[in-house]
């Protein structure tokens, strides 16, 4: 796992930081055994969760150099076809992962087939493909989505949405700002997430993570009302349709 291995001692962005409290603030609600996060990286997240569930860990990511193998207590997976079946009260988590995928509804149906009506499906993806840029081409993204795109791939996948809005409108802003007055940046530039240099206690990253918390509860105390801010990202948590008899 050495390239995943490498970003452990980077410094976190705020932007991760954030998501990941955030994003751990829905999940502890629940009742979970089974988590599997796809995408999981340098599991950073999945270490975080663990301990909140009953049940096995998984980490799922095509980094990894082995095709199966346990680290510090979370199965370590290189293959989706390998994740094992969910039997309820379980979780299959994917941050930011389908916006990777060329042909997202077919890879969704397959990760599906590894879940129950009784488990949870956790979604996260960047919003908007107004907001497509050199970043999201450094990051090898297809798309961007909109609510609107997302819930009719979920509705085609058989899975009900319990709950689904846009976080992070601070950045939208920030983002629409940039773009609107062209300040264009190239590829090489576009180091993503991992070029962050200042480290997790340090001010700037401090304040920048509690303008972000902040944003990311008055975006989903709004979506209470039916109110969808728009955001830089957009989540979704969704549960298998009971098919009629």
């Amino acid at each position: 796992m050495d390239l995943i291995e490498a970003r452990i001692h980077r410094h976190r962005h705020p932007w991760e930081l954030s998501r990941t409290k955030c994003v751990l603030s829905i999940l502890k609600k629940y009742i979970l055994n089974t988590v599997v996060d796809i995408g999981a990286g340098d599991r950073f997240f999945i270490s975080k969760l663990r301990s909140f569930i009953s049940g096995e860990a998984y980490a799922v990511d095509v980094g990894y150099n082995q095709k199966s193998e346990v680290i510090d207590g979370i199965h370590c997976l290189n293959n989706t076809q390998d994740i094992p079946k969910l039997n309820g009260g379980g979780a299959i988590i994917m941050m930011d992962v389908l916006e990777h995928i060329e042909n997202d509804k077919s890879f969704l149906n397959e990760i599906l087939e590894k879940v129950s009506k009784e488990d949870l499906v956790f979604i996260t993806v960047p919003a908007f493909q107004s907001l497509f840029c050199n970043h999201d081409v450094f990051l090898k993204h297809h798309r961007r989505y909109n609510k609107q795109q997302l819930l009719a791939l979920i509705h085609s996948c058989n899975l009900n949405v319990l709950k689904c809005h846009y976080f992070y409108t601070s950045l939208f802003f920030a983002r629409w700002v940039s773009l609107l007055f062209k300040k264009k940046k190239s590829v090489d530039d576009e180091v993503g997430i991992g070029g962050w240099n200042f480290s997790d206690k340090h001010i700037i990253t401090r304040i920048i993570y509690t303008i972000l918390n902040i944003d990311f509860r008055i975006c989903a105390f709004f979506a209470k009302f039916n109110i969808y801010l728009p955001g830089l990202s957009l989540l979704a948590i969704c549960k298998l349709r009971v098919r009629e008899a």
